[in-house]
């Protein structure tokens, strides 16, 4: 399937928008692994009720104010070593492939499709054992993924 003109254009924008966006979530991750680390996420909820406490006495219904007690409510009160580790080793893959495709080296590519491959197989198997939406979506954006990098591949391999 050889892409020309706009479409071609378009699928290399996408492209890169998409590895931008999954550089900027393995940043999150890294952040987010720290976080944990630092103990920050025992405080968690504390400093988003302080946050939130203002918006949630003028509209008890606040669509937004409530999902985020929600999510925080949700936080497990267990040891947060395991999601340190996770969050740090999935950020840095991200940073590390992100950074590798857009300064257009060869083996990023197929290391790329291998590594989200990976993923999404697990995410599956995740899902079919305890289920949940957000390991579809996650799944879905890894194939899009998957799909605009062997596109980008196949048009670095034929330009030469």
């Amino acid at each position: 399937m050889k892409m020309t003109g706009r479409s071609a254009k378009f699928a290399h924008r996408f492209f890169i928008l998409t590895i931008l966006a999954k550089g900027s979530l393995g940043l999150v991750q890294l952040a987010t692994s720290a976080a944990i680390s630092m103990g920050l996420t025992d405080r968690l909820p504390r400093l988003a009720q302080s946050i939130i406490a203002a918006e949630l006495a003028e509209d008890p219904n606040d669509f937004l104010a409530a999902r985020i007690m929600q999510f925080v409510r949700t936080l497990p009160e267990t040891d947060m070593t395991f999601y340190a580790y996770y969050f740090g080793a999935h950020g840095l893959l991200h940073v590390v492939v992100a950074a590798a495709l857009l300064s257009g080296t060869i083996w990023a590519y197929p290391a790329t499709i291998a590594v989200l491959s990976i993923f999404v197989l697990y995410q599956s198997l995740e899902w079919l054992a305890v289920g949940g939406t957000m390991l579809l979506v996650l799944s879905t954006i890894d194939l899009l993924v998957i799909f605009l990098t062997w596109l980008e591949w196949k048009d670095r391999r034929t330009a030469k």
